[in-house]
């Protein structure tokens, strides 16, 4: 019952239709059971590695079976007919597409599962490095090696080697909340590109997407040290309930800036602020999105298209510079995009056209 358990949650998330509470019982049955743990990862690694474009979709299951049988070989059987060539199976891949590929290959994981071996994936005695991400509208949640527990936000990638002994390291591009599996005698150490971060145990929250104005870390529980990148590194001690926001060398300071918890007296690229804690419901801004929640703190309409083209999977156009610079506040809890939309044109009226997935804003 529960391996069959397992499956279900497995295909919704990778459908991309499972919630966070889902994604925790998922978590917890694959730490029961190992084997299954094995099969999912190879699961995922078929799905990371299987392009958007599904111009040749006749051909990519049996294509990544066969990839996925030459990295391990003992480990996956490829069926002598994965599809058998008819015009009903042809019709019926280009008709579902890619997602529905990766669905037939869980099946048939379920299928082989028992001929599977479970074994260490290593090489020359090392463990590989592994790598984890999202796509546009798309989060999930991963529990490292050590016990850590990572949420990654839409649009993101992790990238971890727990190969040296005395540390563990990982790299993030995006964003993701951490809670950390304490371990003394070995940091956790997350590296970005503006910032590395180093704690022994805690939980909190790194934003580092390459095209935001900012890169900022949150602190929640515990005690994180930063240190910021440059010809002389400067180190920060966080303490909980409070961030750093570090401004991107091709952006300038935002005009308007919530009141900082401290100066900063040798004007570096960096600001101490105070978390943000909604007072009606304690639902703190810069972790909201963890819970399915889209939170807008007085930010410009163009910053908050960045983040509705990653939460949504949609592309976002101006045609009137004037209203990329409207403000709006607000807290959106799985509304569709044309909700949020209709939500915002209430305090500063404007125009929008949705088609497909482009979406054109006007005056």
């Amino acid at each position: 019952m529960s391996q069959d358990r397992t499956w279900i949650l497995l295909g919704r998330k990778i459908s991309g239709e499972a919630t966070l509470d889902e994604l925790r019982e998922l978590e917890m049955l694959l730490k029961e059971d190992a084997q299954l743990s094995y099969q999912a990862s190879l699961i995922k690694e078929l799905e990371l590695s299987t392009p958007d474009n599904t111009g040749d979709t006749e051909n990519a299951l049996e294509k990544h079976m066969l990839r996925m049988q030459e990295l391990y070989p003992e480990d996956f059987q490829v069926p002598v007919a994965i599809f058998p060539e008819t015009p009903e199976n042809r019709s019926w891949i280009r008709k579902n597409g890619i997602p529905a590929l990766v669905a037939t290959v869980l099946l048939i994981v379920v299928v082989l599962g028992g001929i599977w071996s479970l074994r260490d994936r290593k090489q020359g005695g090392k463990e590989l490095v592994s790598e984890i991400s999202t796509r546009h509208g798309s989060r999930t949640m991963v529990t490292l090696p050590d016990g850590s527990v990572v949420f990654l936000n839409v649009s993101s990638k992790l990238t971890y080697d727990y190969g040296k002994e005395d540390s563990r390291q990982v790299v993030l591009e995006g964003e993701a909340f951490f809670d950390v599996h304490k371990d003394e005698q070995r940091p956790f150490i997350i590296h970005t590109r503006k910032m590395d971060i180093t704690v022994l145990g805690t939980t909190f929250n790194v934003r580092a997407y390459e095209e935001d104005k900012t890169v900022e870390t949150s602190l929640i529980q515990g005690k994180v040290e930063v240190t910021i990148k440059g010809e002389v590194p400067k180190k920060v001690i966080l303490s909980p309930n409070q961030k750093i926001i570090l401004f991107n060398e091709a952006q300038q300071q935002p005009k308007v800036i919530s009141v900082p918890v401290t100066e900063n007296p040798d004007k570096e690229p960096y600001r101490l602020e105070e978390v943000t804690v909604n007072p009606n419901d304690s639902l703190v801004a810069e972790t909201a999105w963890k819970e399915n929640c889209l939170v807008f703190n007085d930010e410009r309409f163009a910053d908050i298209a960045l983040k509705m083209e990653r939460w949504y999977d949609v592309r976002i156009i101006f045609e009137d510079k004037e209203v990329e610079d409207y403000r709006f506040t607000g807290t959106f809890i799985n509304e569709t995009v044309a909700q949020t939309l209709e939500a915002l044109r209430f305090t500063s009226p404007f125009r929008y056209n949705i088609d497909k997935k482009k979406i054109i804003i006007k005056r």
